[in-house]
């Protein structure tokens, strides 16, 4: 464990503080506030955000994570109860509070009348919010936007993210000790903590097709998400085996969705011939939205990706943030059923998420990741994975699969690893 002293720690803070605090002046960028957010500089999502300066934010909240820890009773790092902005900002993204406060700010009594809501639920969940800097409280009974507040406001895609992170994710984890007591550790993803939340014999996205307006709520979650720079399609191009190749290349997007990786591929390289794989609607939703330019060498297949790969000889049956949807058991499915059509050479694509391992890298990220994986098993007993599970997971299909390269872009939330078949 850390022995390092609180005047150390506090020291090393100060000094990582002021130097983000001089890069950013002499950059002529403001200080990150709770009324605007993040500067570009700092912000990963932004096109103009400095990697050095990131860094050093990283940095620095890993020190004031574990300077808060340091300090606090052992107890409270238990206790659900001493950091919870879900308790009110559940409410306020369901009823869409954040709507109803002007640029300008509201006061209490206009905002019960505006929500037609009593005047002291109104005022608890505002000021308890507050306190998470979710909104801003200037005077009594009077609120004002944060960064947080207003993204809640106009950003929809966020919005549903947060209700989906909640209401999904986070109400159905509390259902995990059950579904072990009575199945054990099921890979069966009707078997999970969401279904038996849930009343249901069906799986999440099975169930979630006839719950209208929960599965409108997931859809437009996962396409914010999706639209995060961390999921851009030029990471995976970049590191992407014949990516400049002069010869006709095959590439089998399996799993491929409405199609959207596949266009961005068959765009990079005029040489690539793409095959989207899916399921009727997406198949049928994909081939509606295809340009016209890239009719010919992106198409579309109705595919179940537990049958035997009908398109033999590709060069490249790639798996996007596919594999994590499943655990180990229906996994194994996925890649068996793809070994009969590799050919000398020819490679399996994983573009999937990295889970940090020991002592790879700072706790926080690999919180973050971790926290992934039990979204995951709680949605449907799949897991996100280290590298070492990634092999693993190789080595119990098929002793000849081998991972032979893996790229680790540093701004993509997916690693790239491909997979050849030892001959």
């Amino acid at each position: 464990m850390d022995n390092t002293s609180i005047a150390d720690r506090a020291a090393e803070i100060s000094e990582l503080s002021h130097s983000i605090a001089n890069f950013l002046a002499k950059s002529g960028q403001p200080e990150p506030s709770f009324e605007h957010g993040l500067p570009d500089a700092l912000n990963g999502n932004s096109p103009n955000s400095d990697d050095e300066a990131i860094a050093n934010r990283m940095k620095l909240l890993g020190l004031l994570d574990e300077f808060k820890d340091l300090l606090s009773d052992p107890a409270s790092h238990l206790s659900p109860e001493s950091r919870n902005p879900c308790l009110s900002v559940h409410s306020i993204a369901r009823l869409r509070i954040a709507d109803h406060v002007p640029k300008e700010g509201i006061d209490i009594t206009d905002l019960a009348k505006k929500l037609n809501l009593d005047q002291n639920i109104v005022r608890r969940l505002m000021a308890h919010a507050a306190t998470y800097h979710v909104f801003f409280q200037p005077e009594r009974d009077y609120f004002v936007h944060t960064a947080s507040s207003r993204l809640l406001a106009e950003n929809d895609g966020m919005r549903s993210w947060l209700l989906t992170g909640i209401e999904e994710s986070l109400a159905a984890s509390m259902r995990i000790p059950d579904v072990l007591e009575k199945y054990g550790y099921s890979e069966d993803p009707e078997k999970s903590a969401w279904s038996m939340h849930n009343s249901t014999k069906l799986p999440v996205f099975v169930a979630l097709n006839e719950m209208p307006e929960r599965g409108m709520t997931f859809s437009k979650a996962m396409a914010w998400h999706s639209q995060l720079p961390g999921f851009s399609a030029h990471h995976l191009i970049d590191h992407l085996p014949f990516k400049d190749s002069k010869s006709p290349t095959t590439i089998v997007d399996v799993g491929g969705g409405y199609g959207h990786i596949a266009q961005a591929l068959a765009s990079h390289n005029p040489n690539f011939q793409c095959v989207v794989q899916d399921l009727s609607e997406p198949v049928a939703q994909g081939e509606k939205i295809l340009p016209q330019e890239l009719q010919g060498r992106v198409r579309f297949e109705v595919h179940d990706f537990f049958k035997e790969q009908p398109i033999k000889d590709a060069d490249v049956y790639l798996l996007r943030h596919t594999l994590h949807d499943w655990s180990n058991k229906y996994a194994m499915k996925v890649l068996k059923c793809l070994i009969p059509a590799l050919k000398s050479g020819g490679k399996i694509v994983i573009n999937d998420r990295i889970i940090p391992d020991f002592g790879e890298a700072h706790y926080l990220l690999e919180r973050e990741s971790r926290d992934y994986d039990f979204y995951m098993f709680t949605l449907t007993n799949a897991q996100e994975r280290t590298l070492l599970d990634w092999e693993n997971l190789l080595r119990v299909t098929d002793s000849r699969l081998k991972m032979t390269r893996v790229s680790r872009p540093e701004k993509s939330f997916f690693a790239i690893m491909e997979v050849t078949l030892e001959e």
